[in-house]
């Protein structure tokens, strides 16, 4: 089912949780809302629930304007961070609650319990109640709960944020799993850039109650609308210089120098406080000078499995570097350090917008 919020504002007080809000949701998609604390994303998913009310707007299900509709007669599901199980019934009990609340069948409570406690091998588990489970497993219990409903939509609420990282990455797998076997449009709330990469088929970054840019994972990554975008999304962080545009066709950051054709330097020229980005693997480290580096200091080495991140100072400006190929650095150690220029992004300072 299509999900669209058309011009959509929510205040509490003097404060605008979200402001003038337009959003298309495909029937089908996965659409996360990404952003920090305090953006909007939560308000935006418990307005399509119905558990608040939004001051100016619209909010459309299909071809029905739900903002008279009760949160009952909405047919939407929302998986809390929480879980928000009923710790006296079984697991059993509690996957079928909204069933049971409507009047269905007992024949049919077992057996769509039965068969979402399936999906989720949650079937040895349906007699215990929940404190006798993992956290893990009462979080698939929270989503079979909202899985025998049947609904037009799924809501989740960063439901896996309560998960240590292991059970974390697996339960993801699982939500990408039964979104993609089931179909239904699924609207989930993270402040985890990587769930969203993950997870959506396309994502919206909220920043103070506004779209900062909406587009497919990748897209984001590769080719930010703003500054804001480009640090929220990639781990670690892109790295961010002051840049200065030189007579001619060049521009300078970290002491090192990009020639630019005479149209981009067109769009430099507007901009009177530039900024350069490059991504931490677009950074390269040698122990030797190479033609287009410039010299630095290693502050910090941390291995991460196959990589290693290296955190450098040079020309005064913090450097970190993703090595794919392992090294052996050691804290102290003087290296070189050159960039993929191609791969550089510039934005305006002023703005934040990208130039290029």
């Amino acid at each position: 089912m299509r999900v669209r919020f058309e011009h959509v504002t929510k205040r509490f007080g003097a404060h605008a949780a979200l402001q003038d809000v337009t959003l298309d949701v495909e029937s089908g998609e996965c659409l996360v809302l990404l952003g920090p604390s305090g953006c909007g994303k939560t308000t935006l998913l418990r307005l399509v629930a119905g558990l608040e009310t939004a001051d100016s707007g619209r909010i459309v299900l299909g071809d029905r304007d739900v903002d008279n509709l009760a949160p009952a007669d909405r047919n939407v599901a929302m998986v809390f961070q929480n879980y928000a199980l009923y710790p006296h019934l079984t697991v059993f009990q509690n996957i079928a609650f909204p069933l049971t609340a409507r009047g269905v069948g007992v024949a049919e409570i077992r057996r769509r319990v039965a068969e979402a406690a399936e999906r989720l091998d949650l079937a040895p588990c349906l007699e215990r109640r929940p404190a006798q489970l993992s956290g893990g497993q009462q979080q698939r219990v929270a989503l079979a709960r909202a899985l025998v409903r049947n609904p037009d939509v799924y809501l989740m609420d960063e439901p896996l944020s309560n998960l240590d990282a292991q059970l974390r990455v697996q339960t993801r797998s699982e939500v990408k799993r039964l979104q993609h076997e089931l179909g239904t449009t699924t609207i989930y709330v993270t402040h985890d850039q990587e769930e969203a990469m993950t997870l959506g088929h396309r994502v919206a970054i909220l920043r103070s109650g506004q779209i900062e840019q909406l587009g497919a994972p990748l897209d984001l990554y590769r080719a930010p609308a703003t500054r804001f975008v480009a640090e929220f999304i990639g781990s670690p962080r892109i790295n961010t210089w002051t840049a200065a545009v030189r007579a001619g066709d060049e521009v300078a950051a970290l002491g090192l120098v990009w020639r630019i054709s005479p149209a981009l330097r067109a769009q430099l020229a507007r901009a009177p406080r530039v900024v350069a980005g490059v991504r931490p693997e677009h950074v390269r480290v040698a122990t030797a000078e190479a033609a287009d580096s410039v010299q630095a200091r290693v502050v910090v080495v941390e291995p991460v499995g196959n990589d290693t991140i290296v955190t450098l100072a040079c020309e005064n400006e913090r450097v970190v570097s993703r090595q794919h190929d392992g090294c052996a650095l050691t804290p102290g150690q003087p290296v070189w350090v050159s960039v993929e220029r191609e791969r550089a992004l510039f934005f305006n300072a002023d703005t934040d917008g990208r130039i290029f």
